[in-house]
């Protein structure tokens, strides 16, 4: 490590309750078992010396309902950079205008400059590769001059004839940002992203593109036996291969935020994507003593930030899923949902939430969210598989 320079350590997921240490020193805490996080580790690191990193870590039997191990069970990075950087997650795409002709393209950037700089000495260049690496354009603008507001610099392109990211083609752009003090480079960060439209039209089903997709998908849980959680590259590219060879062009990622690859291999495949937050049952199917609780709603809600902003620009992910087979009786949950509704479109206006319940279909909870699956058990917990139509038909009536 330099002098000078400034050091991030990014962990992709550590099971659970992570407690950071550079050289004896703690950095900081992360609770949370599935999401990625990351701390600056630029102070407690001593240039030109060996440094010493320490995680501690709990397996608690109520860190997760699944088998969640413990440990490092994904990758950890640490990410050099300038005084004047991008930061992990830095940027945020949206496409407030598709269609085939041509396409509005909104980047955000999030800069963080050295303490007591200039903005004015600063600026952002950023440009816009189509799925064919070939440079189609690029701006370059002081912070002075651009929407910098809340350490964000806010950019706007026009694509021309836009390949619309889909399972037929899953076109996938990249956006090079640079950040320059005067005219010397400070950082450079790189954001795949993908041009679509997503939209739900009661009676007629899931469009994107304009277009009706009839969505034919599967479940997916991240664990092998004998590994649990702790999957090397490899086993996600077959989960996803196994996935395309099916011809599946959806997925439900229950019921947790999984491993960063595989939501890249989501858009790389063309698969509509539903992410969801690990809410499972108050206290795994009790029915007091979790929901109204303020450090579980306050946990949920974190999570929930965390899963949007670390995966906005996914093109594959299409529905932010908020619960699973939750019960209304005793701690009622359906207004904390609610307030979780309300986050997700605070966070991400350009995306549908969605929840999978088990009661019926008149229930309140079934109806907070933009849309709503249900989990329904003919012929296994009880009725028979002749049930599911009738179920069906009144449901949809």
């Amino acid at each position: 490590f330099q002098a000078g320079k400034r050091a991030t350590i990014l962990f992709d997921g550590a099971m659970s309750h992570a407690n950071v240490y550079i050289n004896g020193q703690k950095v900081g805490y992360w609770p949370y078992g599935y999401n990625s996080f990351h701390f600056d580790i630029t102070k407690y690191l001593k240039a030109g010396q060996k440094n010493t990193l320490a995680v501690r870590l709990e397996n608690l039997p109520e860190s997760s309902r699944w088998y969640p191990g413990a440990g490092l069970y994904r990758n950890v990075h640490v990410i050099v950079t300038d005084d004047a950087y991008i930061p992990v997650w830095g940027t945020y795409v949206t496409t407030p205008s598709v269609n085939e002709k041509f396409a509005k393209v909104n980047i955000r950037t999030k800069v963080v400059l050295p303490e007591g700089a200039d903005p004015a000495k600063y600026s952002v260049e950023t440009s816009v590769w189509n799925p064919n690496k070939q440079k189609l354009t690029a701006v370059r603008t002081s912070l002075e001059q651009m929407k910098y507001n809340n350490d964000q610099a806010e950019q706007e392109f026009i694509i021309q004839s836009p390949s619309l990211w889909s399972p037929d083609m899953p076109a996938l752009y990249s956006a090079e940002t640079r950040l320059y003090e005067g005219d010397q480079l400070k950082d450079i960060y790189t954001t795949p992203f993908g041009i679509r439209s997503i939209e739900i039209i009661p009676d007629k089903g899931f469009f994107l593109n304009g277009e009706h997709l009839k969505l034919k998908g599967v479940c997916r849980h991240q664990d092998r036996a004998e590994r649990g959680n702790a999957l090397y590259k490899m086993h996600h590219d077959e989960d996803a291969a196994i996935m395309a060879e099916m011809g599946t062009n959806a997925v439900r990622l229950a019921h947790y935020p999984q491993a960063t690859y595989f939501y890249d291999l989501m858009d790389k495949y063309g698969i509509v994507t539903w992410a969801e937050i690990p809410q499972i049952g108050p206290g795994g199917y009790q029915d007091q003593g979790y929901i109204n609780q303020p450090s579980f709603r306050e946990n949920g809600k974190e999570q929930l930030k965390e899963l949007i902003r670390q995966h906005y620009n996914h093109p594959s992910i299409c529905f932010w899923g908020l619960f699973n087979e939750l019960k209304t009786i005793g701690d009622n949950p359906t207004e904390y949902i609610e307030e979780l509704n309300e986050l997700a479109h605070k966070e991400d206006p350009t995306r549908l939430t969605t929840s999978a319940s088990f009661l019926s279909y008149d229930d309140a909870i079934s109806k907070v969210t933009d849309v709503i699956a249900w989990n329904q058990y003919f012929g296994w917990y009880g009725g028979s598989p002749s049930d599911m139509g009738k179920w069906l038909d009144a449901n949809h009536k």
